[in-house]
């Protein structure tokens, strides 16, 4: 019975959350000039075990560009994130989620007060949770890798690598490299 629940929910949360996208074309532009100016970048940790294990090449990269990444992950993963990063790791639980396991009004309002010039999403599959969240926010630059309807979230999409995270990491990074 409650996978049939969660299942209803999953399909109210993805219907509500194209919905609010579903008009909103992303602008297409150049991005280069931009990304080269950009410091502050928000970057969504990936759900998944095996991609969080792989995701660390990315930050390392923004690292070595003199960007300022500001990781948003669960409140457990925050002890796997590497010391250097964790002063500027922003958490959130159970509780920052709604019945529809959407991102609540407190935890958006946390995130749109900060002043960041992207977002990057590290989730290779699909998530409706970190769709919502890019969704609400109002940024220039949006990255994040090609899935269903990808092409309402984000200004720049990169190809994953079929269940290897990371070479699709790699490509993420090699991508941003262009910039």
């Amino acid at each position: 019975m409650n996978n049939i629940v969660d299942t209803v929910k999953k399909k109210i949360a993805e219907f509500i959350v194209n919905k609010s996208v579903r008009g909103r074309k992303i602008n297409s532009q150049s991005f280069s000039h931009f990304y080269r100016k950009s410091f502050n970048i928000l970057v969504f940790m990936p759900e998944d075990e095996n991609e969080f294990n792989h995701c660390f090449q990315v930050l390392k990269f923004l690292e070595e560009t003199k960007k300022n990444p500001f990781i948003f992950t669960h409140d457990f993963r925050v002890s796997l994130i590497p010391l250097k990063y964790r002063p500027h790791v922003i958490e959130f639980n159970v509780g920052d989620t709604n019945r529809l396991n959407l991102a609540s009004k407190k935890l958006t309002d946390k995130l749109t007060k900060q002043k960041y010039h992207a977002v990057i999403d590290l989730n290779i599959k699909d998530n409706i949770f970190f769709s919502h969240l890019i969704s609400i926010l109002d940024l220039p630059l949006k990255i994040g890798f090609k899935k269903n309807n990808s092409d309402n979230y984000y200004n720049i999409q990169v190809n994953s690598v079929d269940s290897n995270p990371e070479k699709s990491y790699k490509n993420l990074v090699n991508c941003l490299q262009m910039f």
